[in-house]
């Protein structure tokens, strides 16, 4: 995706620094949440989804993107989006979704699926070697029941309601996959990113109906939570990271923001 400053208001005075500054972090740009961050005198936007994410010939308020980035504009707001590099980061996304099913088990570890061994040509070393690129792999240190599973990403999610596909294998439904001992696990839409893995789950965001029907037919079950349910929870994180940082570089005036008003735009009912 197109990560990075999406809409530059900087001037020669933002650029200068000092003085009180609030950034706000979102998981998807709305007219709702930018309501939301203008009430809260914003000067930066960090939206976890790219918005805009496409081009435009021409900006009119007929378009509701094409209205944000106006607003935006008007109001000075700077938008920035991580996406992508925040899910295949060390310590980001993907790693917060997976390091919460370690505690299944005693002696479990997450991998990479796809490594990444550079970003715009300089080589990862060190801690950094091996600890970034797309997709988890959880193995855990005993067989857990699927069950279990699927209660901790609830909890981890802070949903109370998710979307699961047993494999066609089971005997009787979930209560029968007593066994897991892998979960590959991509944040959002996961199925570039999962297909082939040798898990007996799968945790991601969303999938067409008929790709999960080929993988509980090969014999994986499936954990949905929706696209976006599968980051919003990452985003406090980031938020506390994002301040100790700035602190740490002087900037005891900024302070940094997580929606209240975001959300998915799907709900099960």
């Amino acid at each position: 995706d197109n990560v990075g400053v999406l809409i530059d208001t900087m001037d020669d005075e933002t650029q200068a620094g000092g003085g009180a500054a609030v950034i706000f972090i979102t998981n998807d740009l709305t007219e709702k949440v930018l309501d939301e961050a203008m009430s809260k005198q914003a000067k930066m936007i960090i939206t976890y989804h790219p918005r805009p994410f496409g081009s435009f010939k021409r900006l009119g308020r007929d378009d509701i993107t094409q209205r944000i980035v106006l607003r935006c504009v008007r109001a000075g707001i700077l938008v920035y989006s991580p996406h992508t590099a925040c899910d295949n980061a060390a310590g980001g996304v993907n790693d917060w979704l997976a390091d919460s099913l370690l505690s299944l088990s005693s002696g479990s570890k997450t991998e990479v699926i796809e490594p990444s061994s550079k970003v715009e040509g300089t080589e990862f070393e060190g801690a950094l070697a091996g600890k970034c690129g797309s997709g988890r792999m959880v193995t855990l240190g005993s067989p857990t029941a699927l069950q279990a599973i699927v209660q901790r990403v609830k909890e981890v999610t802070g949903l109370r309601h998710l979307r699961l596909a047993v494999t066609d294998k089971a005997s009787s439904g979930v209560d029968s996959v007593t066994a897991v001992s892998k979960i590959a696990v991509q944040a959002g839409s996961g199925l570039g990113v999962l297909k082939g893995c040798d898990a007996e789950v799968w945790v991601t965001g969303e999938m067409g109906h008929h790709d999960v029907l080929a993988v509980v037919g090969e014999g994986t079950s499936v954990i949905l939570t929706e696209h976006s349910n599968s980051e919003r929870g990452f985003l406090p994180t980031m938020a506390s990271t994002l301040a100790e940082r700035l602190r740490g570089r002087g900037y005891n005036d900024v302070s940094v923001v997580v929606s209240t008003t975001d959300a998915d735009p799907l709900t099960i009912v």
